[in-house]
């Protein structure tokens, strides 16, 4: 039976594999059989899912703002243009302008995984290394992405989100430059862009991300501003590497354009003709809350100490609690993705004094796989929770 199979199998070419099946105890036929098929098809696991990632998007419409991006483990290496995001949730933006004319390859791409935190593999170096164009969101959220972009021989064009928001007060308008030149203007110590978006003061992000960014908040896929000036950036730079496709990027930027002034539109009406509060546990969402109209009431010693090894002290998680509790508070807003000791008292507190509780992502939860969806399923949470 062994011989058969051998001579059945060799023109598969896979010597290593017969080796293996020689030397494997004949318990059952139908069990060997299996384990020499589940070999040979079984390194085709990748090229496959490959080929079945690339006919996905080459059958959905150019102007398919939903158009799901493509995993770090894929290398592309096609004559379309490729960009590398640092998270999905960019990466849905750059493949809701390019179509199924562009690559888009991301770094983080799991709820698991941290932005701030993620450490990046030589699969994503090799792809960065094939991309003519790299999305970060800046602004310290994403600094091993460009670090990555600095250390290639190859630098892609960097199109920075904080960059082009203006939203920050330290940060140059280098937007879309090489890498290198991008972290040559990154700080800036001129007078501060004008704000073209409501800013709300924030005092820096939760401990579990271990990092302080100050009074500026670099959660900016929150800002629907933002999104529109990262499409159109990306759409320029797309223009550019690839003009036979110029027509098509134009034409799905505007689509994705129309779609974000219609959920602005829509995260407008949440606040209208109410006094809505909320407590955020970190500062994620502030640009979106302001955009629908509601208060954040977070007590500044509570953000600031909680950026602190320490963490918040018995005194401000108190006041915290007092807040809830005397019903100064409509909404508590958490991280779904991080959680700590002092979030999870206030989550019990809330769910106790039946204060509605709003969870908020920075990559794609399950089911989601565009931007307009990302947002629009975040403002129906509010929405549902300030009925």
């Amino acid at each position: 039976m062994i011989n058969a199979l051998i001579n059945k199998y060799a023109f598969f070419s896979r010597p290593f594999l017969l080796l293996r099946l020689l030397k494997t105890p004949a318990i059952a036929g139908v069990t060997l059989t299996l384990s020499l098929l589940g070999g040979l098809t079984g390194c085709q696991k990748q090229t496959d899912n490959q080929s079945t990632s690339n006919q996905s998007a080459s059958n959905q419409s150019a102007s398919n703002s939903s158009a799901t991006t493509v995993s770090s483990n894929t290398v592309i290496d096609t004559q379309l243009p490729t960009v590398y995001a640092t998270t999905n949730v960019w990466g849905s933006v750059a493949k809701a302008v390019g179509g199924d004319k562009v690559n888009v390859i991301v770094g983080v791409d799991d709820l698991s995984q941290d932005p701030h935190d993620y450490q990046a593999t030589a699969t994503d170096k090799l792809n960065i290394t094939k991309s003519a164009i790299m999305l970060v969101n800046g602004g310290g959220y994403d600094n091993w992405g460009m670090s990555l972009a600095e250390s290639v021989s190859h630098k892609p064009v960097v199109i920075n989100a904080v960059a082009l928001s203006r939203l920050s007060p330290n940060i140059d308008n280098a937007a879309d430059e090489p890498a290198s030149e991008q972290h040559q203007h990154e700080i800036k110590t001129a007078d501060p862009q004008p704000s073209d978006h409501p800013h709300l003061p924030s005092e820096g992000h939760s401990e579990v991300h271990s990092h302080s960014h100050g009074d500026f908040n670099e959660h900016v896929f929150f800002s629907l501003d933002t999104a529109k000036k990262v499409a159109e950036a990306v759409n320029k730079q797309l223009a550019a590497t690839s003009p036979a496709n110029q027509a098509i990027y134009a034409k799905n930027t505007q689509h994705f354009i129309q779609q974000i002034d219609a959920l602005k539109v829509k995260a407008q009406q949440i606040g209208q003709q109410k006094v809505i509060t909320a407590f955020a546990t970190e500062p994620v969402i502030e640009y979106l809350l302001a955009d629908m109209g509601i208060k954040d009431v977070t007590p500044k010693a509570y953000v600031a100490q909680s950026e602190t090894d320490a963490g918040v002290s018995v005194k401000v998680l108190n006041d915290s609690k007092s807040l809830l509790s005397n019903k100064q508070v409509g909404l508590l807003v958490v991280n779904a993705q991080t959680e700590d000791a002092t979030s999870k008292q206030l989550i019990t507190l809330a769910k106790a004094l039946a204060v509605p509780v709003v969870a908020v992502y920075e990559t794609f939860p399950d089911g989601v796989t565009s931007y307009t969806q990302f947002i629009e399923k975040t403002l129906d949470d509010f929405a549902a929770a300030t009925r």
